[in-house]
């Protein structure tokens, strides 16, 4: 039997066609919309819409775009080369910090011992006038504690002369206002002694060629022979 175009919407079964038996009927409903959305870049209205479009244009020529992405690694090619010389600086400060300070200590270190090593020698001068004293307390007499001081000098001006100490030599000297201190003068008639050293007050010395004190000295003032004369 061949189903009438009737019967097979109704299932394609007579019998219930004829008894009036509802068939069922499957509707399909398609609830989201059809949503078309037009590609075309100058169709978009990128002001109203949030979404990131697929593909990006750019009107600028090839050349241009190669120029920019060279600019923009030379770039960071410079911040590489500037944080580079950032940190080399940095290690380098450091490093400057630390040789100042080990060269300060060695420095303090070595200045220590100078005085140690000078202080050890004066410290045998000081016990030896110690002894001296002693020596003069027990035996009171005047020529030992003369010795002893005599002896006590002699290992004083050795100790200096070792230190590399010297006395200057300018009696007798023309004054030499690098070394010596004029402190007074003197009145001679030889005129040879004029600007002479008459006498010294107290004595100078070096140490090796820096002055450490100078002489301080009377120099000569020569006086003619008509105001010796004329002098009561």
């Amino acid at each position: 039997m061949v189903n009438t175009p009737h019967e097979r919407s109704h299932g394609g079964d007579p019998d219930n066609f004829e008894k009036g038996v509802p068939i069922p009927v499957k509707v399909v409903r398609n609830e989201e919309p059809v949503r078309v959305t037009d590609r075309r870049f100058w169709a978009q209205d990128q002001s109203t819409t949030s979404e990131t479009p697929e593909f990006s244009y750019s009107f600028k020529p090839a050349y241009v775009e190669e120029l920019e992405e060279k600019l923009a690694d030379s770039k960071r090619r410079a911040e590489e080369v500037l944080s580079a010389f950032a940190q080399h600086k940095a290690d380098t400060a450091s490093e400057t910090q630390r040789a100042r300070e080990r060269i300060r200590n060695e420095y303090d270190r070595r200045l220590l011992q100078a005085k140690t090593d000078v202080v050890k020698k004066f410290v045998d001068v000081l016990e030896n006038f110690e002894r001296a004293l002693a020596a003069a307390n027990a035996k009171p007499a005047f020529d030992s504690l003369l010795d002893g001081v005599q002896l006590i000098r002699n290992q004083f001006v050795a100790t200096l002369a070792e230190l590399g100490v010297s006395e200057i030599q300018v009696n007798g000297k023309t004054f030499d206002p690098a070394i010596a201190e004029a402190v007074g003068t003197v009145d001679v008639f030889d005129e040879s002694q004029d600007q002479q050293v008459i006498e010294v007050m107290a004595k100078g010395y070096v140490l090796d060629q820096a002055l450490v004190r100078p002489a301080r000295v009377r120099v000569g003032r020569h006086v003619p022979a008509a105001a010796e004369t004329s002098t009561p």
